[in-house]
């Protein structure tokens, strides 16, 4: 299945026969000893992740032929690069009584490069939009005794927005 590793077996060997023997030595805690041991540590790591990139390119994505060479397989990055899911559990609360404020916290999604809010006075047509890099924002001169619409979308790779479902508060 992999026949021309790069890099080649024999140095994988070799940095991992020079980790063990620096890890055997760094246990009586001599400095230098330490010191030594975390760079045949690095070399090792750096043996290991050109060794990884060479059975991606041969397994092209397969998952059964990342294993078979002893790697893990990567978690699916679908979220990442389809559809932006729906934005959810959108919620408003009050930030004070009689401030005119009104905070709005969705549920973080970890691969959004942004989140996009829209408001409006209820009834009304046009809606407010605004980016903001946090799962939560907080809203300010709002109209008190007023009531609202609020509505979220993560913003992925996929710019178009999927809102959440619409949201009402009276601000006070």
């Amino acid at each position: 299945m992999f026949t021309n590793p790069v890099p080649d077996l024999a140095a994988l060997e070799s940095c991992l026969s020079a980790y063990r023997d620096a890890y055997a030595e760094a246990t009586f805690r001599d400095k230098r000893a330490v010191l030594l041991k975390g760079q045949k540590g690095k070399e090792l790591q750096e043996v290991i992740y050109r060794l990884s990139h060479y059975v991606d390119a041969v397994a092209q994505g397969d998952a059964a032929v990342i294993l078979a060479a002893g790697f893990q397989v990567a978690r699916s990055s679908t979220n990442r690069t389809g559809r932006t899911p729906k934005a959810e559990n959108l919620r408003a609360e009050h930030v004070q009584v009689g401030s005119g404020a009104i905070r709005l916290r969705v549920k973080p999604w970890q691969p959004a490069r942004l989140y996009h809010y829209d408001y409006r006075p209820k009834g009304e047509e046009q809606w407010t939009s605004m980016l903001h890099s946090k799962s939560w924002v907080e809203l300010h001169d709002l109209n008190r005794l007023q009531e609202y619409e609020f509505r979220a979308s993560y913003v992925g790779r996929d710019t178009t927005p999927n809102f959440s479902d619409v949201v009402t508060a009276l601000v006070v």
